[in-house]
């Protein structure tokens, strides 16, 4: 993911995949996404994709350092404003392109000022960015991103296990990815829906697998019975949609 959960991400642990005769339409996603987003105790994990150096770039006296983040559960990326001090030092400097940290929506504050939000999106080339204040601390999360980068290192089989005993949330194939990562989302919900005629199709699920803050792959699994026999199929994916695991059995 961009992993999205984005949920872009998280990347995240909001929705529910239902349904057997198409893509997925259960409205709990939605609520439980806008739990998560006014809860100010819920922790935002994002990778950086770019930290500008103090300036004024809101046009508003004072200069303030910016960075672009891709968060792990939500589709919109989100810009971080942190008030400069005097010397231009600002927390966001730790960080650069490809590094991580996390937040708690307790630690911003939306940011006010439509003018202002344009040309802090236009120095960041940025056209839809939720823009919030810090208000609060930031906190590395290097040591869990290199964790995440060790494990996509692994062997296939390794990483079909390991995903198993991960924090397992539903993801919704259609409503939590946007672009070529909707594609594929959907593409691994499909392949485990039955299309022929059945007494029981099952109820395929997408279930995002978390560690730490990120999400490390999914599974997309069935169960149901056809013909009066059971059958059971569960696919395992890691983060970057490649199959790494694929279990089929049927009576």
């Amino acid at each position: 993911m961009r992993t999205s959960l984005r949920l872009s991400s998280l990347l995240l642990a909001s929705s529910v995949a239902a349904g057997c005769l198409g893509a997925e339409t259960d409205t709990d996603t939605l609520q439980a996404t806008e739990q998560q987003a006014t809860d100010p105790s819920f922790r935002v994990y994002n990778i950086v994709e770019a930290v500008l150096p103090a300036a004024n770039y809101d046009g508003v006296a004072g200069n303030e350092c910016l960075a672009l983040v891709n968060p792990e559960y939500r589709l919109r990326k989100i810009i971080i404003v942190e008030t400069a001090g005097a010397d231009g030092s600002c927390a966001l400097n730790a960080y650069t392109a490809g590094t991580a940290f996390s937040f708690t929506w307790g630690d911003t504050s939306v940011y006010q000022g439509s003018s202002g939000i344009t040309a802090i999106r236009a120095a960041l080339s940025d056209n839809d960015g939720a823009v919030h204040r810090l208000t609060g601390s930031i906190t590395s999360e290097a040591a869990a991103l290199a964790n995440l980068q060790s494990f996509l290192t692994q062997s296939d089989a390794q990483q079909t296990s390991q995903l198993a005993t991960f924090t397992a949330n539903r993801v919704h194939s259609i409503y939590d990815f946007e672009g070529q990562e909707e594609v594929l989302a959907e593409a691994a919900y499909q392949a485990v829906r039955v299309t022929q005629p059945c007494e029981n199709p099952g109820t395929p699920t997408l279930n995002a697998h978390v560690h730490n803050g990120f999400v490390y792959g999914y599974v997309a699994s069935n169960t149901g019975s056809c013909h009066s026999g059971w059958f059971s199929t569960r696919h395992s994916y890691n983060r970057n949609w490649r199959l790494v695991g694929k279990y089929e059995y049927s009576e």
